[in-house]
């Protein structure tokens, strides 16, 4: 007989299931309606200003019924074909997946000729700097005095620059195309540890194949791949322990969490979606190692920090900085600029400057700001409406995620793609076609997932399998108040993949066995 402690772990499970599913279900209800009839981009070459236009419905609609039909087509030949050959399907099929990525992943790091700026220079060339025994970058006013935390990436790239040499930020790049493969693989392991030997997993190799931001990402010489491979890798750890409860799955779902941590500070998002679903797994099923292993997980991320911290520290003779607020990152994206929802204005980088480095003068400016923009929201609840949905499309209805915004140079550009070149003519003449194959394949994919929340989250499922989908909702809910850009959404969209062909697949199969049901009630009534 069921105890009260185990009918209340798995009501409390349960009712675990029952949110993510309402909540996925009405986020990607959202997108899905936005995505079929407007569009955000941002052209090469401008302003980081997103632009929309109204979309074509008919086309995202003529090319969703094109997908169904090719799982329906899946759906068909699995109940015709033994285990023997449904495995090879997936095999052969996710192997020219992988070559097809990486493939054209090292084709663009070679014919875009991107020239890295920003940000990814800082980290490149901190990484050089450090060691060449430059600390400037430590130093008040310098880069890693108001964001110390890219230090867990600068030492990573410093580690390779020792292997590669200073300044190869080519060689960082080549480990992009492989952890953009890596990224795609773990996708497919994860599809087949929930499908098992289904052809589901040939959908989604097909689907992983039209992901052009993963393949444009490749030449982004920061932690964005990167991080997503962690996390995946992770996710993937988690779903096989589900099924065969090994300790060496949680060994490596520990060393690329404290990975992911370290090459991305947003993957915290993805650290606390493991955090609930472990501790409602340990909960329903006494599983107290799973616990174990995360909190060590944890603590291996915040040392690996704070060693990194002290090596600086001593090597530098700078004292460590406790770096901008999250303050600011919330400020920023409550702000409208230019018509531009909560996107980066560098105001708070202005008012650092101007108060002479002053990390707490910024915080408190960014407080200001919070407290006003909160009152203004309160006094027009439609401007707030408004405000926020376009905020919300600006990041998540963009289907290149500023890939090419990024990564694609101009072949006026000295040094730059040849003219007249596949990768010259994405600057600009060919923009609007990747725009709208994007386009497409991302309102597909957003179908996929809303069909997944509402046919795969089930009352009684292993939360384990969902980690990934839950990190998804909780960076769309962190993307509603942080600072926006579509850059930020592209890591939830490619984790995306595999559960939006398992949607499909279940969506598929509800329909065939909606319709057996139709025919049947149309044939009893005719009977006599």
């Amino acid at each position: 007989m069921e105890s009260k402690r185990e009918r209340a772990a798995r009501g409390l499970y349960n009712l675990g299931n029952f949110i993510v599913r309402i909540t996925g279900s009405l986020i990607f209800s959202f997108l899905v309606c936005g995505a079929l009839v407007y569009t955000q981009y941002m052209p090469p070459g401008g302003s980081e200003i997103p632009l929309n236009r109204l979309d074509s419905p008919l086309y995202n609609l003529l090319t969703l019924t094109m997908a169904g039909g090719m799982f329906a087509l899946l759906a068909y030949l699995e109940k015709h074909l033994d285990a023997k050959a449904r495995l090879l399907s997936g095999l052969l099929s996710g192997i020219a997946m992988v070559l097809w990525i990486a493939g054209a992943g090292i084709w663009w790091i070679n014919a875009s000729a991107h020239l890295p700026q920003g940000d990814q220079a800082y980290i490149y060339g901190g990484a050089s700097y450090f060691m060449a025994g430059q600390y400037d970058f430590l130093a008040p006013g310098g880069y890693c005095h108001m964001y110390p935390y890219q230090l867990g990436l600068i030492a990573l790239c410093e580690l390779l620059f020792h292997l590669a040499g200073a300044f190869n930020y080519y060689a960082f790049e080549v480990i992009c195309v492989i952890l953009a493969a890596g990224s795609a693989c773990c996708g497919y392991f994860i599809l087949r540890e929930l499908t098992g030997n289904g052809l589901a997993v040939v959908g989604y190799n097909i689907l992983m194949m039209g992901c052009l931001p993963l393949i444009f990402y490749t030449s982004w010489v920061y932690g964005d791949l990167p991080s997503i491979f962690f996390a995946l890798l992770a996710a993937w750890m988690l779903v096989a322990y589900s099924a065969r409860s090994r300790y060496r799955y949680l060994v490596v779902m520990a060393i690329a969490m404290t990975f992911a941590m370290l090459v991305r500070r947003n993957s915290m998002i993805f650290m606390i979606a493991a955090g609930i679903v472990i501790l409602l797994h340990t909960f329903r099923h006494k599983d107290k190692k799973i616990l174990l292993v995360f909190l060590v997980s944890v603590l291996l991320s915040q040392c690996a920090y704070g060693i990194i911290y002290k090596m600086y520290e001593v090597r530098s003779g700078y004292e460590h900085s406790e770096g901008m607020s999250m303050l600011v990152w919330f400020a920023t994206g409550l702000e409208e600029t230019k018509g531009s929802c909560g996107w980066d204005n560098d105001y708070y980088k202005q008012v650092y400057f101007e108060s002479g480095y002053d990390l707490e003068a910024v915080s408190e400016a960014a407080r200001e700001s919070i407290s006003d923009r909160l009152e203004t929201f309160q006094n027009d609840p439609v401007y707030a409406g408004k405000f926020f949905g376009k905020k919300l499309l600006s990041q998540w209805n963009g289907p290149l995620y500023q890939a090419l915004f990024f990564n694609s140079e101009s072949p006026d550009l000295t040094g730059g793609p040849k003219p007249d070149s596949l990768a010259a003519g994405l600057w600009e003449r060919y923009y609007e076609i990747a725009l709208a194959f994007c386009d497409r394949w991302q309102f597909v994919v957003y179908v996929g997932m809303l069909c997944y929340f509402l046919f795969c989250v089930k009352r009684e499922s292993e939360l384990l399998w969902h980690v990934t989908a839950i990190a998804i909702i909780g960076g769309f809910l962190y993307s509603i108040f942080s600072e926006a850009k579509g850059r930020y959404a592209f890591p939830y969209y490619v984790m995306m993949f595999p559960f939006a062909a398992y949607g499909l697949k279940e969506a598929v199969c509800k329909g065939n066995t909606f319709c057996k049901r139709l025919k049947a009630c149309m044939q009893y009534k005719k009977s006599p």
